[in-house]
């Protein structure tokens, strides 16, 4: 680096003697008439010192030179030497004269060359410091905005993964959390917070569906900090600030130092809920597949002994006219009917046909209706048929009576206290596409859907009725319905007196099933 010092002695033979002494020296020097050029240097031009005479201080000259040390940078400050007059000639209170100029080096006239050069070498040698400093400094900034930099990208890095990501210190105080695990919980990690007394990990359950939280310190984490391991993936129900549960998979790790020692510890959380839900759900749907198997099989296999009872019935009958054993023989035939229409219902409800066939409406509906009559006389129920249309469709037939079912059930769950249930058929034509086909209504008198429940009613596992609903009966019966090229649509409304829930069906007589 050169630095040059800055020679303002408008008068006399001064500057010129002082550039001869400083250049045969060794140190690089420059004339400036006034300080003009001042007003156009920066900290990042090189000068290394000013000289200046104390007679061209003028008023303008100590404007400028105030005005550059105001517009100086916090680690520069610009040497300044002023030769003066011999003391004698000086008044005594000089110094007072340049004390709005800083702290200037005084040289006294006459001046010897090893003072003059002394004193500029100790001026560049601060300048030079200066600048150094500056470099530092410079160093020190581009490394911390590197270092924003990656910390920025870290983060950004860390919010878009499909994982929670949660870094605690050696204490268990939180470090920093990604966006995805706030996500997860539905509740901010606190920086700070510790896994020893903070809600999100009281909020664990251990597992199952009763209510017991999570010992702080059997945390993962805490496990993962305790035994310098890592922890494998375990389950965990999480219950969220609005009091739901969801299905959350925790796995932690401890973070080692270079010394080998425990520096803190990682959680890795996944949102496992809907997979778990998904399980339950396959469970329970293989549970209803096999009662009904087991229903149908059931049902087939007490057809013969009723029929042989019902004949035997007839018999009894026959043989013992215009007495009281008559009677209550006819009475158990009409009984004995009546079970035999339940079984057959039973069994066409789960018969599956292979492929699609043209199927009565009334045939759809009849066994579905069937499952759900004693439910609704129990709940005082009152059922209103308004069959207007007797047509054929081409459809699997079961799966459509499981579309009737899921809708007629729901209809009835919402109905505990009693109400009307309306199931309607008509023969119309597709508004849109003008192709024929029936349209069946269900309409009840129930509590009805809330409208935040309304836009997730066809979501996979999205119930309201807790653990006693799986969340897939809309989703499949929809999928049923457009396998079948028809429509679903549900409307709802709460609040009484007028609540209720109107589903509706459009199936066209005539459809490519998928």
């Amino acid at each position: 680096m050169s630095l040059a010092v800055c020679v303002v002695a408008p008068t006399g033979r001064d500057a010129e003697l002082i550039l001869r002494v400083l250049r045969q020296n060794g140190v690089a020097a420059e004339r400036w008439i006034d300080l003009g050029p001042l007003s156009k240097e920066s900290d990042e031009t090189y000068v290394g010192a000013l000289l200046i005479a104390e007679e061209a201080l003028d008023a303008p000259a100590k404007t400028a030179l105030i005005n550059y040390g105001n517009r100086q940078s916090a680690w520069s400050d610009l040497p300044v030497l002023i030769l003066t007059g011999t003391s004698r000639s000086m008044p005594r209170n000089r110094e007072n004269r340049f004390e709005a100029l800083g702290s200037p080096v005084l040289l006294e006239r006459p001046l010897r060359p090893d003072i003059l050069i002394s004193s500029v070498r100790a001026a560049l040698r601060a300048r030079k410091r200066q600048y150094e400093i500056r470099d530092t400094l410079q160093e020190r900034d581009n490394a911390l905005a590197a270092l924003r930099n990656e910390q920025e990208t870290l983060h950004v890095i860390l919010d878009n993964l499909p994982v929670g990501i949660i870094v605690v210190g050696r204490e268990g105080n939180v470090l920093l959390s990604n966006r995805t695990a706030e996500q997860i919980l539905r509740q901010p990690v606190p920086v700070g917070a510790s896994i020893g007394t903070d809600a999100v990990w009281q909020s664990f359950l251990t597992g199952g569906r009763e209510e017991s939280p999570l010992d702080s310190g059997d945390s993962p984490l805490q496990r993962a900090l305790e035994s310098s391991e890592v922890v494998p993936p375990e389950d965990f129900l999480h219950r969220h600030k609005d009091g739901s549960l969801g299905w959350i998979r925790v796995a932690a790790a401890p973070i080692i130092d270079p010394e080998g020692k425990v520096s803190g510890g990682v959680a890795a959380i996944s949102d496992i809920d809907r997979s778990k839900r998904a399980e339950e759900a396959l469970m329970k749907n293989e549970k209803l597949a096999a009662v009904g198997r087991l229903a149908a099989s059931i049902s087939h296999e007490i057809n013969n002994p009723l029929e042989a009872v019902t004949n035997l019935l007839y018999l009894v009958e026959q043989t013992t006219r215009s007495t009281p054993a008559s009677q209550f023989a006819l009475r158990a035939q009409e009984e004995l009917a009546r079970v035999s229409h339940i079984v057959t219902q039973t069994l066409r409800f789960h018969r599956q046909s292979s492929s699609p066939s043209l199927t009565a409406v009334d045939d759809l509906l009849e066994p579905a209706i069937a499952l759900f009559r004693g439910r609704m006389a129990n709940s005082n129920i009152q059922l209103v048929q308004q069959n207007r249309t007797s047509c054929q469709i081409c459809c699997r037939d079961g799966d459509v009576r499981q579309v009737l079912s899921n809708l007629i059930g729901n209809a009835v769950d919402s109905m505990r206290a009693g109400g009307r249930l309306i199931v309607r058929t008509t023969s119309v034509h597709h508004p849109k596409t003008n192709i024929p086909g029936v349209r069946i209504t269900i309409a009840d008198t129930g509590h009805g859907i809330p409208k935040h429940a309304m836009q997730r009613i066809f979501e996979p596992f999205y119930t309201t009725k807790g653990d006693n609903g799986t969340g897939l009966g809309l989703w499949i019966s929809q999928e049923i319905v457009k396998r079948n090229q028809g429509t679903l649509r549900i409307r709802s409304k709460t609040g009484r007196p007028h609540s209720g829930t109107v589903a509706t069906i459009f199936l066209p007589i005539e459809a490519k099933t998928i």
